[in-house]
């Protein structure tokens, strides 16, 4: 194991620790890309939760790490133009249990030559509307992360061609939906509190993709992927309105 990587998952615990109470806490998604075929799209039987591909055959496969890291990636490819497919990877939970906390984690790669690349938050493809997307991230070629397609909210910095870790915080309540994105790694630094507007769909979280759309191309890697799920802490949780729901503090 690399001293990159020992550091890397010393942030991931310590990540962990910051967003929430692990004995509390309850994983319904994780990639188990280890036990799946390089070569191969992932397994639809990951280590918690199931994964499906989408885009043209040979898009989304498991590859080997990037430079200075370790074990299995899934890698995401798009030829660059309007015409081509979207390509990607989208992971279910195992259970969508409504309001309350959910931390996410994920280490990503994305090379110089490469486009934008997305992390999205989706419905549960057993609601309705059906993995409706309600909050993405677009990793940017000029090393900025943009949120919703919103060229005025964008936050932090990274360095192509290094490994870094995305946590994204989602405070899913009853009234509203704040997420809290953290970037960590070598050359990866910034955060941003951002209030989801489409929080009617992120009461019914189910889902999260990775991905890369239109006009992109080039091909990024991923791994890592973890959600867990933390209930309200009492029973008012779901009804009170939390500082970051009231007009004036967004």
């Amino acid at each position: 194991m690399t001293t990159d990587r020992l550091t890397l998952l010393g942030l991931l615990a310590l990540t962990l620790l910051t967003v929430g109470c692990i004995s509390s806490t309850d994983t319904i998604f994780q990639s188990g890309f280890k036990s799946n075929s390089i070569g191969a799209p992932p397994a639809v039987m990951q280590t918690t939760g199931t994964a499906r591909v989408f885009g043209p055959p040979g898009s989304v496969v498991i590859s080997g790490p990037p430079p200075h890291a370790n074990g299995k990636w899934v890698a995401v490819s798009r030829v660059e133009g309007p015409a081509a497919p979207v390509a990607g990877m989208e992971g279910d939970f195992v259970r969508r249990p409504g309001a309350g906390t959910y931390s996410f984690l994920a280490v990503l790669y994305i090379p110089k030559s490469t486009g934008a690349a997305t992390i999205e938050f989706d419905t549960s493809p057993q609601t309705s509307p059906p993995a409706a997307q309600f909050l993405h991230l677009d990793f940017m070629p000029n090393d900025t992360v943009r949120i919703d397609d919103n060229s005025q909210v964008v936050f932090g910095s990274f360095q192509h061609g290094q490994f870094f870790t995305l946590s994204v915080k989602l405070d899913v309540f009853s009234v509203c939906t704040v997420a809290h994105m953290t970037l960590l790694g070598t050359g990866a630094s910034g955060s941003l509190d951002y209030r989801v507007p489409l929080s009617n769909l992120a009461r019914q979280i189910g889902a999260l993709k990775v991905w890369m759309g239109s006009p992109w191309g080039g091909t990024f890697e991923a791994t890592d992927l973890l959600v867990t799920y933390q209930p309200p802490r009492d029973r008012l949780s779901n009804v009170e309105v939390p500082p970051e729901c009231v007009e004036g503090n967004r």
